[in-house]
């Protein structure tokens, strides 16, 4: 069986147990890339031609791809496959990476995993879809092909990677709904490795802290998300955001309001980027300032009366202790 390696470089290997992975570059890389994002499809010559070369470029002529390909197959199709095992062409001329022949790709096996927990609801979900989903999030160790730079392998990346994101999203929302704070904080924490600009997940992250007991650590993810806002994109957090971070603020010198049981099902499991993200600790949306550009001295105002709240809260908490050990 021939192991094709999309995540990160393109890599192939024979078998498990075979020779260790050869990393494949140049044309016959972009190649034999193509050819496994569309496995079991055929390309007529042309269509390759276009779209991994250049029609200016002297690589683009027919000689030069049919050189190509057949350094590819020397590559690829070693005994015991025969030539014409893998790469295979039809009746008119097109060619495809046959679909019966033994290939394993790892972006196939990705999203044979995930797709059934993406695709239902999550009431309706088995254990085995979950744990699918988190297979599929493991085997996830980078972008695809990050040494080409084509349109089409960005938008085969950005594909991925979405649906990476959605994988991520749906098991932060699973955890969440289970109460598991610790495992939805993880996953929110990944979702921000790949997408920092992500404001309603550093919104649930705010939330799940603070059901988790640590409400420091909600106030700094809000400073955290304030300042990548500010210096990325020159614009203060949403009101949704605000609203959240004035409730947490004001629990550190009153008495807490009455925190949601869960969140509802998260936003991040099925769209990459929502414009909105209804929480259920939202203020009405009448009471709420609307958002302004980064500068204003009203979100500094706020930020400062939040810290010197919470740290008279704290003050007041170890007295109380003091007094209690006497």
């Amino acid at each position: 069986m021939l192991r094709i390696c999309l995540f990160g470089s393109l890599s192939v290997a024979h078998g498990e147990g075979g020779p260790g992975a050869r990393s494949l570059a140049g044309r016959c890389g972009s190649l034999l890339a193509y050819l496994a994002l569309g496995h079991g499809r055929y390309f007529s010559r042309s269509e390759l031609q276009s779209s991994l070369w250049s029609e200016r470029s002297a690589s683009s002529s027919p000689g030069s791809f049919n050189t190509a390909l057949w350094r590819l197959r020397r590559l690829v199709e070693t005994p015991p496959l025969k030539p014409g095992d893998l790469i295979v062409c039809d009746r008119r001329g097109a060619i495809g990476l046959n679909g019966p022949a033994g290939v394993w790709l790892d972006v196939e096996e990705f999203e044979r995993l995930v797709t059934p927990g993406l695709e239902k609801p999550p009431e309706r979900l088995t254990d085995a879809d979950i744990d699918g989903l988190r297979r599929g999030v493991e085997l996830y160790t980078s972008d695809i092909l990050l040494d080409l730079s084509d349109d089409w392998a960005l938008r085969e990346r950005e594909k991925h990677r979405r649906n990476h994101l959605n994988a991520l999203g749906r098991l932060m929302q699973l955890a969440t709904i289970r109460r598991d704070h610790a495992e939805a904080i993880r996953h929110g924490q990944a979702i921000l490795d790949h997408d920092a600009l992500r404001e309603d997940v550093h919104r649930e992250l705010m939330q799940l802290f603070v059901l988790s007991g640590q409400r420091a650590q909600a106030l700094q993810q809000f400073e955290a998300c304030r300042e990548l806002l500010r210096r990325e994109l020159a614009i203060q957090p949403m009101r949704e955001t605000m609203a959240v971070y004035q409730q947490i603020a004001e629990s550190a010198i009153g008495p807490p309001r009455t925190l949601p049981p869960s969140m509802p099902p998260a936003s991040p499991a099925m769209s990459p980027a929502p414009a909105q993200d209804p929480s259920p600790w939202a203020m009405p949306v009448e009471t709420l300032p609307p958002r302004q550009p980064a500068g204003p001295p009203h979100a500094c105002e706020l930020i400062d009366a939040a810290r010197k709240q919470l740290a008279a809260a704290d003050a007041q908490l170890q007295l109380s202790l003091r007094l209690m050990r006497q």
